[in-house]
């Protein structure tokens, strides 16, 4: 009997000591870190906004290069791709199956090949006797507006619809920026700051 209740204390003890050791280790973690918390850094409010947004700004920023610098017909040709490829990474999380995902692909798809057959008629040899290079430049523009804006509504993307909305008040502006380089410096420094407080106001998720 002795021997018996000598193990039954030697195993109490045991299971005492490492329940104290636990304790121990626990109580000396939680002290150790609550006055050495280190605050995790964050990255500037503009970038994150640009890191954010680095596809629409991308949209706006290759259109505009090509408003002002009047750039020739291959250069639309070529970024009409790439305004596709945008549309449809940008639209893709906000389908959820495998059907509507090839759905929105076809639908964005034939609404770019749509615009590049029209790029190409514009500039056929029977419209270019009809229309100036100015006339045909600002057709283009139209066209890419319009696309972007309804690749945007079938899309579900609402920054889509923005760029594609900019792109049209372009074109009535188009004098006033020839007459004044400062006016095209306010438009896009207007532009990027609305982006930035519609990013800024609109619901984080963490």
């Amino acid at each position: 009997m002795d021997t018996i209740d000598r193990e039954q204390r030697d195993g109490t003890s045991t299971r005492e000591g490492r329940a104290a050791t636990v304790e121990q280790k626990l109580y000396d973690g939680n002290h150790s870190n609550a006055g050495g918390d280190v605050p995790v850094s964050k990255r500037p409010i503009a970038l994150q906004w640009f890191l954010h947004d680095i596809l629409f700004i991308a949209m706006l920023s290759l259109a505009l290069v090509g408003v002002v610098f009047r750039l020739p017909v291959g250069y639309w040709v070529m970024i009409t791709p790439v305004f596709g490829v945008i549309s449809i990474v940008e639209g893709w999380s906000h389908f959820l199956t495998r059907s509507e995902r090839l759905g929105l692909v076809y639908r964005l798809a034939s609404i770019w090949c749509a615009l590049l057959f029209a790029i190409y008629l514009i500039h056929n040899g029977g419209v270019q006797g009809v229309m100036n290079a100015n006339a045909r430049s600002l057709a283009i523009i139209i066209l890419l507006a319009l696309g972007t804006f309804v690749a945007g509504v079938q899309a579900r993307v609402w920054k889509i619809c923005v760029v594609g909305g900019i792109l049209f008040l372009v074109v009535p502006g188009l004098g006033w920026l020839d007459q004044s380089p400062l006016l095209l410096a306010a438009v896009i420094s207007l532009t990027v700051v609305f982006g930035g407080l519609v990013w800024w106001v609109q619901p984080k998720t963490d």
